[in-house]
């Protein structure tokens, strides 16, 4: 548990796993957030969605989370639009689109850029999940082989293995796409959780030391591993992905879980309740 709040001035808070399921908010999580609030905390919410900022809100929008709850909302999919924005010149501007038709727009905005369905003609693989969602990660290796075969180094706009519902369903993430293309010989570029860049800006954001802030997450691969390697303190949500994966974890447990990912929580919390 957390004995004190009052060390932190800032809380950096993950949303799928610990505020809501994409569809759901989970138990006490606006209350949370409403409690945070009467603290007076900085609230940033960091997400690793593949998708610009603007639609992020509009799902906490429909679940009745105001902004007035937050000061900030970071998704790797709005980070790596500001990346490729700020310098064209980074992966070229013609990408190959792998992922669900829901974030192909991610990049629409961006004029300079180009989106072309021949790998010969890309310059980079805008990675942001799966072709569909659910697809078993076999189909998607001839795709990936294709890719392989043009050379095109690959962005991954959401690093995360894997999500889950509140009713356990289960989702693979752009992350295992990047990692298989990887293990093939792909060379892969990350933005998002738990990699340098999107800490940058929110501790650019903030003003703040890493000391003052507190990140409360459920993926120790991620947001635990992420908050560890900015130098903040780290809360880990049991209640989120790990209860699927390990029915029945006690906290002992779920150290050692994150360990075997050299991550290491300073608290452990079932859910995102204080």
């Amino acid at each position: 548990m957390i004995p004190t709040l009052s060390r932190y001035d800032a809380c950096i808070i993950d949303l799928w796993g610990v505020v809501h399921d994409g569809t759901a908010l989970y138990p006490h999580a606006l209350a949370s957030l409403e409690q945070l609030r009467a603290l007076g905390k900085r609230i940033v919410l960091l997400s690793n969605a593949p998708r610009q900022a603007t639609k992020a809100k509009e799902v906490l929008d429909r679940l009745g989370v105001p902004p007035s709850l937050y000061d900030l909302l970071l998704t790797s999919g709005q980070a790596a639009h500001d990346e490729l924005k700020a310098d064209t010149s980074w992966l070229g501007t013609h990408y190959y689109y792998l992922g669900p038709g829901k974030d192909e727009d991610i990049l629409a905005d961006l004029p300079s850029y180009r989106r072309v369905s021949d790998p010969a003609a890309a310059h980079f693989v805008l990675n942001t999940g799966f072709e569909v969602d659910f697809q078993p990660e076999e189909e998607i290796r001839p795709t990936l082989a294709r890719l392989l075969d043009a050379r095109l180094p690959l962005l991954c706009v959401n690093p995360d293995f894997e999500v889950v519902k509140l009713d356990g369903t289960q989702m693979l993430c752009a992350g295992v796409v990047a990692r298989m293309y990887e293990a093939m010989g792909g060379t892969v570029h990350r933005i998002g959780k738990p990699y340098p860049l999107v800490y940058e800006k929110v501790l650019a954001f903030l003003g703040l030391a890493p000391s003052r802030l507190l990140a409360i997450g459920d993926g120790p691969a991620t947001d635990i591993l992420g908050a560890n390697r900015a130098g903040i303190d780290a809360a880990l949500i049991t209640g989120g992905i790990l209860s699927v994966m390990y029915p029945g974890l006690d906290e002992a447990k779920a150290r050692q879980v994150c360990g075997e990912f050299g991550a290491t929580p300073r608290y452990i919390l079932p859910m995102f309740a204080f």
